[in-house]
């Protein structure tokens, strides 16, 4: 199977799952976490797919783009066209592929400035279980789904600034990921 991918850019963020225009400007970065989680569930239940082509691993130029955060770029890459900023989707696939190196990484993060008071949490990570803690508070321990992917729905932020921590093994010598979130 080859090239399924979507437009992504770092710097469209949104609240709801909800896909941008293909060829228009907006290209929400958790639309293509959402499509890669969902195509790879399907590729992943199929034993008689035994490969497939992600279009695409960066970013690249293309003269004749005129979508996405800028003209002449695809944005269809799991990482930033400089090569700098790996996106949420690249964490996905280092979950379900990468079982020797041990880490956790919360989704949606570059989503900094919210503006609802609950919202869902989805961690990445290659651990089995993974808790997660709101300005200290633990949220809970979660199950990975069976394909990477942990999820906290409904979780209550506080106004202003939220430090979220999610935890993988034993707080003090586990692996961690942090970000914080405003609410407005």
């Amino acid at each position: 199977m080859s090239e399924y991918g979507a437009g992504a850019s770092i710097y469209h963020q949104q609240d709801s799952i909800k896909p941008g225009d293909a060829s228009g400007w907006w290209h929400p970065e958790n639309w293509q976490t959402y499509y890669h989680m969902e195509n790879w569930k399907v590729i992943a239940e199929r034993d008689f797919i035994w490969g497939s082509y992600i279009w695409n691993m960066f970013d690249f130029g293309a003269a004749h783009r005129t979508e996405g955060d800028r003209p002449g770029i695809n944005d269809k890459g799991l990482v930033t066209f400089d090569r700098k900023v790996k996106k949420d989707a690249f964490y996905f696939y280092k979950a379900n592929w990468n079982k020797e190196e041990p880490f956790v990484y919360i989704a949606n993060r570059r989503y900094a400035d919210r503006t609802s008071g609950t919202t869902d949490i989805i961690v990445f990570s290659n651990l089995s279980e993974v808790e997660l803690f709101v300005n200290g508070n633990s949220q809970g321990v979660r199950k990975s789904d069976g394909y990477a992917v942990f999820t906290w729905k409904g979780v209550s932020v506080n106004k202003d600034v939220n430090d979220i921590e999610a935890c993988g093994g034993q707080k003090k010598r586990g692996v961690t990921d942090q970000v914080i979130w405003n609410c407005r």
